[in-house]
């Protein structure tokens, strides 16, 4: 148990520290095409034990996107984001759930559920992370279509950032 608090604990400061140092610094679409926003910190919720509270899951959904929030010196988008992700987690998971279940021992990984299940896990629930986080961030309707423009951009290179996370660093917890 101990195990997995700390890991969680190390996992935490490392998405927050990557995210605020590295990869706010990120401009990949340039000055004419500002489209592409890279975020690995929804990883961090995504990567909670199974069988975590879901008064923990918020606590720390607000916790994370305050962290982030701070970084950014943005007024609560990333909370916001990350309070949604939260309450949703355990609807979408209960909405993939493997045929034989969930097995609480294993992490939330590729390497215990596979890439498909992970990418349907991730991808819903970064796809609606990121969705909140420009509407509040946008916040007109004027802009309807850079909203889905800044999202599908941003879901499709942060997606594979997390990918590439889960690859290098195989988490198993």
């Amino acid at each position: 148990m101990n195990n997995v608090i700390t890991q969680n604990i190390l996992r935490l400061f490392f998405f927050v520290l990557v995210q605020g140092v590295v990869l706010q610094q990120a401009k990949l679409g340039g000055t004419f095409f500002n489209y592409i926003s890279l975020f690995i910190y929804p990883l961090f919720l995504l990567l909670l034990p199974l069988k975590i509270s879901k008064i923990a899951l918020v606590l720390t959904g607000f916790g994370l996107g305050m962290l982030v929030d701070g970084a950014y010196n943005s007024p609560g988008v990333h909370t916001a984001a990350c309070l949604v992700v939260a309450i949703l987690r355990p609807l979408v998971l209960a909405i993939l759930e493997p045929r034989e279940g969930y097995n609480v021992s294993l992490g939330l990984t590729i390497k215990s559920y596979g890439v498909l299940w992970f990418l349907k896990y991730a991808g819903v629930l970064l796809f609606i992370h990121l969705l909140v986080y420009f509407v509040l961030e946008i916040f007109t309707p004027v802009y309807a279509i850079e909203i889905i423009g800044r999202t599908i951009a941003s879901f499709l290179f942060s997606l594979f950032l997390m990918i590439m996370y889960m690859v290098i660093a195989r988490p198993s917890v």
